[in-house]
């Protein structure tokens, strides 16, 4: 087979896996070091509490999800001794239990952590048929990016933003990003493994693919925090926030690149791994064929005319709170999109679907009666779905240069995509929720409503339209 292309950065961390991966320790290290001594001794404890929270909300549960048992009796007793485990720190937080492991300088982790931490699991293990083998080979994902935020932590404290709510924000996007980075370089090593790469080749170009999609986030993340300041400050930008969020993601980011990349290729995997890929494609070939189905590109066509209409029917209806800020944000995705993936079809597919997903979350607050998110809390929600999309719609925009048919393009798109794009929407709510239990952020409950709101929007949506365009911008 021909061996898929690896550049320098996938190269670099799969031939040299433990010298990159200790540099890149070191100088991350180092940056939280340098932002923790700017900082009093109650700002700088705060750094080890929220990587302590990051690592209990988000790390454990991929873990745990990542160790699973593939036999059913196995897995029962694992599950049963999660739920033990659950019930007994529940227990202990509220006073119904006493164990000498904790005492008044360690407490308990809260309940309401444990609570989170076991719902993300259990999320997790129902995406087991879909993202099984890219749980156990992104599970360096979650603890790699952990160690970037607490990086971008130290950059955050140095400019004075740490413990703020933009600094709660960054923190947040950069914890999901780094996730995401990582859930796509396993996704892509599955898959050309399973193509019949050797695995260091496999690994060298699962880390070359994950480049597109961290240039995407880092253009996403500047692009909010450029809008939300320009709104906030009256026409001015505050660079220093813009700088500080871009580097935060990017740390984070480049850690887990880094260390799923070099952990792939290191591991000692075997060729279950490849059965596993090629169990996973058709798992999900039996179970997307009914709607394959009664989803023909007329079919999809109808249906995006008619949410079209919808959508316009809720302009009228309800309107759209701060138009200008949202628009000006729209067309920095769409740039973005268009810069990192060299695809205009993709950036308007994403596009499309955050824009009408967005009208529709703000048509269903308005039906429900339920106040809506400020700007800020919208914006940040939009931000976390706009990665979650891009993490579906590259596989489409990939798919489209091997399938003819547009049921075939967009059951290959989906196949790839929809696992990464659920993996990121799980760990984007427990980092935003982590995050606003770590600080002083007011906002984060809404942004992470309104981030699950436009993303269930979009996954609704994205079979649609991805058969409508696929049919209608065909180049065969």
């Amino acid at each position: 087979m021909r061996e898929p292309p690896a550049g320098i950065v996938g190269n670099v961390a799969a031939s040299r896996p433990i010298l990159s991966v200790c540099v890149m320790l070191a100088g991350l290290i180092a940056l939280g070091v340098a932002g923790a001594r700017q900082l009093s001794a109650e700002p700088a404890a705060l750094i080890g509490a929220y990587a302590a929270t990051a690592l209990y909300v988000v790390a454990l549960p991929m873990a745990l999800a990542a160790l699973q048992p593939r036999r059913r009796f196995g897995k029962f007793f694992f599950y049963l001794i999660i739920s033990i485990f659950a019930a007994v720190m529940i227990a202990v937080d509220v006073g119904r239990l006493s164990l000498p492991a904790f005492a008044a300088s360690l407490p308990p982790p809260p309940a309401v952590l444990t609570l989170s931490a076991l719902g993300l699991f259990g999320f997790f293990s129902v995406l087991a048929p879909l993202g099984f083998n890219v749980a156990r080979h992104s599970v360096a994902a979650a603890f790699a990016a952990i160690i970037g935020a607490v990086g971008g932590a130290g950059y955050l404290a140095i400019e004075d933003l740490w413990g703020s709510a933009q600094g709660a924000v960054a923190i947040a996007l950069a914890l999901t990003l780094g996730v995401g980075a990582g859930v796509s370089v396993g996704a892509d090593f599955a898959k050309f493994f399973a193509a019949g790469a050797p695995k260091r080749r496999a690994a060298a170009a699962a880390g070359h693919g994950a480049v597109a999609i961290t240039a995407f986030s880092l253009l996403v993340v500047a692009a909010f925090f450029g809008v939300q300041s320009f709104d906030a400050n009256f026409g001015a930008v505050d660079w220093r926030i813009v700088w500080a969020g871009i580097t935060a993601a990017a740390a984070a980011m480049t850690a887990s690149l880094v260390a799923v990349t070099a952990s792939l290729a290191v591991a000692p995997i075997s060729e279950q791994a490849a059965v596993d890929e090629n169990y996973r494609r058709s798992w999900f070939a039996a179970n997307w064929r009914p709607i394959r189905q009664a989803l023909p590109p007329t079919t999809a066509s109808a249906a995006g005319a008619i949410a079209v209409i919808v959508v316009i029917i809720a302009l009228f209806e309800a309107g759209f709170a701060a138009p200008v800020a949202l628009a000006l944000f729209f067309v920095l995705v769409w740039l973005s999109a268009v810069i990192a993936f060299v695809s205009v079809r993709t950036a308007t597919l994403i596009v499309a679907l955050l824009a009408v997903s967005a009208v529709l979350a703000d048509y269903g607050y308005t039906i429900l009666g339920v106040a809506p998110p400020s700007l800020t809390e919208r914006l940040t929600g939009l931000t976390f779905c706009a990665i979650a999309l891009a993490h579906m719609t590259v596989s489409w925009r990939n798919a489209g240069e091997v399938w003819r048919n547009a049921r075939d393009i967009t059951e290959n798109a989906l196949s790839d995509g929809l696992r990464r794009f659920l993996f990121v929407v799980g760990a984007g709510a427990a980092s935003i929720f982590a995050s606003a239990q770590s600080f002083a952020w007011s906002g984060g409950a809404g942004a992470a409503a309104y981030f699950l709101t436009t993303a269930l929007f979009g996954l609704v949506l994205a079979p649609v339209m991805m058969t409508a365009m696929s049919a209608r911008l065909a180049r065969y």
